[in-house]
């Protein structure tokens, strides 16, 4: 590692030669292809509608209803502009989390070129373009790569801020930065500790950057996020949203980094280890290289083995270990790799050379686990198999007017919702909980998106039902034959639509009332996005 001199002010402008500059327009090429590959042909899932139908929304109704969820509310407020200006469209939605992606990139190459040499900054482009893992999350309406974004904008901002002391538009990046990523996601959180640790190093090295100041940057950090912390405590309170998430298992920590990198394969559970073995040697090596700059090197190593390793600790009582919540310090494996390469190529330059071969190699079969939806994140089979676009489309072609949709489940509710075209109300199909009360009444997560003028549309009895249709839909993501006991006598089937695993039953009910010609059987609502 050749860090910039002290004496070298920040920003410091990428090399200007025309290799330089055709290299990384190769680079922003490779990344902006890989990541915009195959972007529309996962199915929006659960996660994603909920992100598109809230962000829809007013900014005041984005702060109001994010809070009765489980994230804070600027990803979606600034998916709520970006889909005024580009449209609510697969490709448009999705396209934010991928420019931010590469947004993160740049900043990446901008924090090595601080602190690296060229070699290192171009191999770690290279990595981070073909990254499978930020690939993967750069294809998804979700605030994960926005944070990353955030975060290592924070990190480049703290180093110049470290490198040019007396520039002070450099706290002040520093502090917009930090909020607007505690603003996008709580994990911001792990960045600070990676950030105070490099402080708390640099401070012992050089002391550039001193106590009150760095302190009265994070008191307006916390001053910034005041607005939010009550409704944080009260997400906190509530401890709802993380059930979904598996205890944590040492073959899950110890396999972690074969997730991030090669993401699928049946190799066996010694195989996939051999990662997390290779990323600590590179750690090590890049730790042990360069002892007079050690604050730059625990910078670089800590941004991702601190939250990891915070990450494991904590969900040792509160399982909380999942592969997206991380995306943003999985951007560091390839600066720490390159380092490593770029010293060990200073002596052994054909094994270095062969070890980054095989690393790309890895990279583009993990890049193809993600193309072909086998990528084993969460949520990644149902955007394979629940075709519930194609179903949607066809019933948008069988559908009458008079018809009624009723909707299996709000899993599928929402996605059915955002891409629903029929100007039908669907219903809502709900089942009580052992309390004798019906999921859902609690009005958070999800739920919160229904208004509450429409709540009439919930129903879990069958015999309490009353529709005016003679024909009536049924849509699920997922067919299940035990859903046959669920339909009166009455109600005979006619026709299915089916795509996957996604499918839409007609039934015909043989004793409904006929609707009166030109009346409509329901107040017709427009769909909820």
């Amino acid at each position: 590692m050749k860090p910039v001199s002290a004496s070298s002010t920040c920003p410091k402008r990428f090399p200007s030669r025309v290799a330089d500059g055709a290299g990384l327009l190769a680079v922003l090429a490779i990344a902006l292809f890989a990541r915009f590959h195959a972007i529309t042909v996962p199915v929006i899932w659960y996660d994603e509608a909920y992100s598109i139908l809230l962000a829809e929304g007013s900014p005041t109704s984005i702060w109001a209803t994010t809070a009765r969820d489980v994230h804070p509310p600027l990803y979606y407020a600034l998916l709520h502009f970006w889909m005024l200006l580009f449209g609510n469209g697969v490709l448009s939605a999705r396209s934010l989390s991928a420019l931010a992606d590469v947004g993160t990139l740049l900043l990446c190459m901008k924090l090595m070129s601080l602190v690296a040499t060229r070699r290192a900054i171009w191999i770690a482009a290279l990595l981070l373009a073909l990254l499978p893992i930020s690939v993967r999350y750069s294809q998804e309406v979700r605030m994960y790569t926005l944070l990353g974004f955030w975060l290592m904008g924070a990190t480049v901002a703290l180093v110049c801020w470290v490198r040019a002391a007396d520039q002070k538009r450099y706290p002040v990046f520093y502090v917009l930065l930090m909020t607007a990523a505690f603003y996008t996601h709580y994990f911001a959180a792990l960045g600070v500790l990676v950030h105070w640790l490099f402080w708390w190093l640099e401070r012992k090295a050089q002391g550039t950057v001193p106590v009150r100041a760095w302190i009265l940057a994070n008191s307006a950090i916390v001053v910034l996020y005041l607005p939010w912390i009550p409704l944080l405590i009260r997400q906190l309170l509530r401890m709802d949203g993380l059930e979904w998430i598996p205890p944590l298992t040492w073959r899950t920590v110890l396999t972690f980094v074969w997730q991030l990198v090669v993401m699928e394969g049946s190799a066996s559970d010694l195989w996939r280890m051999t990662p997390l073995v290779l990323i600590i040697v590179c750690a090590a090596a890049v730790l042990l290289k360069a002892r007079n700059e050690r604050p730059f090197s625990v910078l670089l190593v800590g941004y991702f083995f601190v939250p990891v390793l915070t990450v494991f600790l904590v969900s040792l009582i509160v399982p909380v270990f999942n592969a997206r919540y991380l995306v943003f310090a999985a951007t560091a494996l390839p600066l720490i790799v390159a380092l490593a390469l770029d010293t060990w190529g200073q002596r052994h330059a054909a094994l270095a050379a062969v070890a980054l071969v095989f690393i790309v190699w890895a990279e583009v079969h993990g890049l193809s686990a993600v193309y072909a939806q086998t990528d084993e994140m969460n949520g990644t089979s149902i955007r394979k198999d629940a075709r519930l676009d194609a179903v949607v489309a066809g019933l948008g072609r069988e559908v009458r007017p008079g018809d009624e949709i009723i909707v299996d489940n709000l899993y599928w509710y929402l996605p059915f919702t955002y891409y629903n075209s029929t100007g039908i109300q669907p219903r809502l199909y709900v089942f009580k909980a052992p309390t004798g009360t019906l999921w859902g009444t609690a009005e958070y997560g999800g739920w919160a998106l229904i208004p509450r003028h429409l709540h009439s549309i919930f129903f879990n009895d069958f015999s309490t039902l009353k529709l005016n249709a003679r024909r009536v839909w049924w849509v699920t993501g997922y067919a299940r034959p035990e859903h046959d006991a669920l339909f009166p006598k009455h109600w005979k089937q006619a026709q299915t639509l089916r795509e996957g695993d996604s499918e839409a039953r007609l039934f015909i009910l043989e004793d409904a009332p006929t609707p009166e010609v030109g009346a409509q059987t329901r107040p017709t609502q427009p769909p909820l996005h």
